[in-house]
């Protein structure tokens, strides 16, 4: 059975967008000895077009300007097609494939009470009464970003990332992307 990589089968969106990225688990496969990855296909899972589009143009402009080969899958898939094909890819040059998926988005609330005035316990008293807590609401993006490596057709590389939802996907892809590369480099996945 060869192994595919499904685009945006169960998925509704790629990274609304994550302004400060922190990584929470990772993984690298301890067989996997090399030689680094140097040309990279990066797929981003999401039903959106334009949301794939914009994540894998950015994210592929950042590998290139650390000096690594990178492709963008939608420019290899026919359209209307949501399946690639690793074997199909071993005959390309491609020796990689780098995939990120939203695994959850969760709503979060943050309280901070707003204290009373001071002035005596009457003034203390009064004002705890009319006092109201200030409240921010903001969703907490977990993303997937998984490295496959070609020629073994295995998975090599995974971490999960969080970071505060933002409506610019294309600086949350920035910071996605420098926060995961210097990684990728160091730990000899990619070249």
């Amino acid at each position: 059975m060869k192994p595919y990589i499904a685009l945006g089968a169960c998925m509704v969106a790629l990274m609304p967008g994550c302004s400060t990225v922190s990584v929470n688990d990772q993984w690298r496969d301890p067989s996997f000895a090399g030689p680094p990855l140097s040309n990279v296909l990066v797929v981003g899972i999401t039903r959106s077009d334009t949301m794939k589009r914009v994540f894998e143009d950015v994210f592929s402009q950042q590998l290139q300007a650390a000096g690594i080969r990178a492709e963008r899958s939608y420019a290899r898939l026919p359209q209307g097609a949501t399946q690639l094909s690793l074997s199909d890819l071993k005959t390309t040059g491609i020796d990689g494939v780098l995939t990120t998926r939203v695994e959850r988005v969760e709503q979060k609330v943050n309280v901070t009470p707003s204290g009373p005035s001071y002035g005596g316990f009457y003034g203390w008293y009064g004002s705890a009464w009319a006092s109201t807590p200030d409240v921010h609401q903001y969703e907490v993006v977990t993303l997937e970003t998984s490295v496959w490596d070609v020629k073994s057709e295995k998975l090599v590389w995974t971490v999960t990332t969080q970071g505060v939802r933002t409506n610019d996907l294309t600086q949350a892809t920035k910071d996605l992307a420098s926060t995961l590369i210097p990684k990728l480099k160091s730990e000899g996945v990619l070249r």
